[in-house]
């Protein structure tokens, strides 16, 4: 029984709150419906509202109080100067014409209208303030949603709109890059409507960063939002008069993921430079060492390329700059190095610049040594000499030799002769120019005619060919007949080819001269370009580039190179690190050098003692001040000395 009357009960009582819940539904629906269209009646949504103010200059119209949630960084282009973020702009303003008592209207505290843009007279219900970002690139009107504003019933209006905010940012912090704090400053503000009508003002800090949603945030980015600093200020315009305009400035400092650049750019770059070094221990006769040090320069130019991809072209000279002109710098130094040196290696000149420019210094770029090449031949020296008083310069005039032609007594050994005349002309001419100079000649001559020196073969063609400063095919070969007709025709060759070989040797001398330099130039360089290139690094990483393009005097004009920079005290003493150790090195190399010099003179003079010293050289005397030199079998008893004897020869013996 008991079962059987509760049972209708609960019925009964389901069937009331039914009822209820319909006739509430209902109720808000209409009461809603009347209060939406008791506030609109005679309103006008392009009129300020009325409101108490804040503010003691103007009592017309209202206050809005602005905070922005930012949500997301959804990209930044340093290149184009743009970013853009994801964030929520929320605006709360009061509208004394919106009030309304709850209880007449079914106790509804709040209620919403549409709200879109103040020039959108159509999807416009109410009023709604006019801010907006002044250096925005897309209006707000087309990035953020449409939303509608929330009325309360104390008069209270609160507006959210969730959206994009494109930015044309005047960045400041590049000059840093990738190693920057780059900040972005936006500027938001009425702009139809002044601080007369709308003031603005900040609900709490202005921002806010909530993390309540799964979504928010950054992740696998390379900005992410640091700070936001908000600040509020007053700015009048000539064109508006007196009217003060409230302004909201929001500095938005981004964080880069600089992890990635130094790990794929900087460490690459710092490598590859350090790898042109590499030529250094290179042999002068590696083929591909000048080939190495070209590709290398090229990769480095090739990763500029790429990071001017990421910063905008500028006036300004970015530490990212800085530094890939700091690595082309040396690899092309390396490269400049490996050209010095293999020029070095193989150059056989006397001097390193050419013949036509030589004379204007001829004490710089010189091999260097008392003789500078086959003057003339040390034989006959010897063999003139021997001969003084003895010999007689053998001279066979054109006249005989004229004679000779006439009487057909030319042989075949005469004809061989004048054949090897040209030949020495030819073997003079290096340059292939036709001509030779009285010097080369003088210096052939005095190795192929032992009875002449080279000042009396200088004095002997000025007086038989005084108009002649150099001699073509046809002259050499006349000065050869008229000094050396009469000699054997192997004594001319050997004397030619003694002429090679001391000529030879010279080329010798001089290419070993400028090898050893070669490798002075590599041994140097092993050392003092890498320490110059980590003593760059050190300063560079230690480098703090700052500019005022924020904030500041002059803040509005861009600068041109290289703009503020210092280093922390702790940034002085990192950069110092690689200067005391090139000291210390040098100084230890300075020490161990001492060292040796002083155990290789200890050691000389305990030879010394042991074995007499070298005689001095002394300088060589004119050979006209010489002694003859008189051979032993030709000095008779009693006349030991005597110039001028003839030779004897030594009796015969069975």
């Amino acid at each position: 029984m008991a079962s059987g009357v509760c049972r209708p009960m609960v019925l009964v009582w389901l069937l009331l709150a039914t009822r209820s819940l319909a006739q509430l539904q209902y109720s808000y629906t209409d009461h809603a419906t009347a209060l939406r269209k008791h506030l609109t009646i005679g309103y006008d949504p392009m009129v300020p509202p009325r409101s108490q103010r804040r503010v003691n200059y103007s009592a017309a119209g209202t206050d809005v109080g602005m905070s922005i949630r930012f949500f997301k960084v959804q990209g930044v282009s340093a290149s184009t100067g743009q970013m853009r973020l994801k964030v929520w702009v929320r605006l709360r303003w009061t509208d004394d014409r919106l009030r309304w008592n709850p209880e007449d209207y079914g106790n509804i505290s709040e209620t919403n209208f549409y709200g879109g843009d103040i020039t959108d007279r159509e999807n416009t219900e109410i009023w709604v303030p006019d801010i907006q970002p002044y250096n925005s690139n897309v209006g707000i009107q087309v990035s953020l949603d449409r939303t509608a504003p929330t009325v309360y019933s104390t008069g209270v209006v609160f507006w959210s709109r969730p959206g994009l905010i494109d930015i044309l940012c005047k960045f400041s912090g590049l000059v840093a890059f990738p190693f920057d704090n780059l900040k972005c400053a936006m500027e938001w503000g009425g702009w139809s409507f002044s601080s007369v009508t709308q003031g603005i003002y900040l609900e709490g800090d202005g921002y806010v960063f909530l993390s309540s949603e799964d979504t928010a945030g950054a992740s696998y980015q390379e900005y992410s939002i640091k700070k936001v600093e908000v600040d509020l200020k007053t700015t009048f315009y000539e064109a508006a008069g007196t009217d003060a305009w409230t302004v909201v400035k929001y500095t938005v400092e981004l964080n880069r993921a600089a992890f990635y650049y130094g790990t794929l750019i900087l460490f690459p770059t710092i490598l590859v430079t350090v790898l042109s070094f590499g030529v250094f221990f290179m042999s002068h006769e590696v083929g591909e060492r000048l080939s190495f040090g070209i590709t290398l320069l090229l990769v480095v130019e090739v990763m500029r390329s790429t990071v001017s991809t990421f910063v905008p072209i500028c006036g300004e000279l970015l530490w990212i700059d800085l530094f890939m002109l700091v690595n082309s710098v040396f690899c092309c130094l390396s490269l400049l190095e490996t050209m010095t040196v293999l020029f070095f290696a193989f150059h056989t000149d006397e001097h390193l610049l050419p013949t036509w420019l030589a004379w204007l210094a001829p004490w710089i770029f010189w091999r260097g040594g008392r003789r500078t090449g086959p003057v003339e031949s040390q034989a006959g020296s010897i063999f003139r000499r021997f001969s003084k008083g003895i010999l007689k310069e053998p001279k066979t005039p054109m006249s005989k030799i004229e004679e000779n032609l006439k009487e057909g007594k030319l042989t075949e050994s005469d004809t061989a002769k004048l054949i090897f005349f040209e030949n020495l002309f030819y073997m003079l001419d290096s340059d292939s120019n036709g001509l030779i100079t009285v010097e080369d000649a003088c210096c052939m001559l005095s190795f192929v005619n032992l009875s002449m020196s080279r000042q009396a073969l200088k004095g002997f063609l000025e007086e038989n060919w005084p108009e002649h400063k150099r001699f073509n095919c046809s002259d050499f070969v006349e000065i050869c007949v008229e000094l050396m007709w009469v000699m054997p025709f192997h004594e001319i060759k050997m004397g030619a080819e003694n002429y090679m070989s001391s000529y030879n040797r010279f080329t010798k001398l001089c290419a070993n001269y400028w090898l050893s330099w070669s490798k002075t130039v590599d041994r140097w360089s092993r050392f003092w370009l890498p320490m110059f290139y980590f003593c760059a690094l050190g300063i560079l990483f230690n480098l703090e580039l700052t500019d005022d393009y924020l904030g500041g005097a002059g803040s509005n004009e861009m600068f041109q190179g290289f703009g503020n920079g210092y280093m922390s005290v702790a940034g002085v003493f990192r950069a110092l690190v690689m200067p005391i150790f090139a000291g210390i090195s040098v100084a230890a190399w300075f020490y161990m050098r001492r060292q040796a010099k002083q155990k290789r003179a200890a050691l000389g003079m305990r030879e010394s003692q042991v074995t007499p010293m070298p005689p001095q050289e002394e300088e060589e005397e004119p050979e006209e001040m010489m002694k003859p030199i008189v051979p032993r079998w030709s000095i008779k008893p009693g006349t030991a000395g005597m110039p001028g004897m003839l030779p004897m020869m030594p009796p015969a013996t069975d």
